[in-house]
């Protein structure tokens, strides 16, 4: 039998997590979901569960050390390309003055 062009389609159930927040990341994220709402003129803002995930695999998959290291990791690197091939148009392209710098805790 022929092979086929799509391969074993990746396992894309959700997995759900349960994570806490300091008052302070809570706040930061809040104000953040409004200014993407007052950016695309939305009257309510993304949900922190819709949101908190998209910001999440945008973070790793932006991150250069972790593809570089990835590049090595099939399973990784698909999740990478798939990331990228889903992408959503706008959702941050929030002005720099509104995203604050995250610096690693000392």
């Amino acid at each position: 039998m022929a092979k086929l062009r799509i391969g074993p389609l990746p396992d894309d159930r959700p997995v759900k997590r349960t994570i806490t927040f300091t008052a302070a990341l809570d706040a930061l994220i809040r104000d953040y979901a409004a200014a993407i709402a007052a950016q695309d003129g939305q009257s309510e803002a993304p949900t922190i569960e819709k949101l908190v995930p998209i910001i999440v695999e945008r973070f790793i998959t932006s991150d250069r050390a972790f593809r570089s290291r990835s590049s090595r990791t099939p399973a990784i690197s698909s999740c990478i390309e798939r990331s990228a091939d889903r992408g959503d148009p706008g959702l941050f392209d929030v002005p720099t003055t509104l995203v604050p710098r995250l610096t690693p805790a000392e």
